[in-house]
């Protein structure tokens, strides 16, 4: 398999490999907002340089949109 790492800020890589609890978490997230109002609780991202967080963030983004 090829290394899905794409060096660049920002860029996004095809798999976002070992996200997925992650992900689930702010579906779930998501639904309560919708459901019940919920979603008034921040989330704190953070890692070293480099790891994703901005490519993270551009996806809980996309997935918040994609609801609307």
């Amino acid at each position: 398999m090829q290394n899905p790492h794409r060096p660049g800020a920002c860029q996004r890589p095809p798999v976002l490999a070992g996200r997925d609890g992650l992900l689930s978490a702010f579906d779930v997230i998501l639904r309560r907002a919708e459901d019940l109002g919920e979603g008034d609780r921040g989330w704190i991202l953070s890692g070293l340089p480099g790891v994703g967080k901005t490519v993270l963030l551009n996806e809980l983004l996309r997935r918040a949109n994609e609801r609307k």
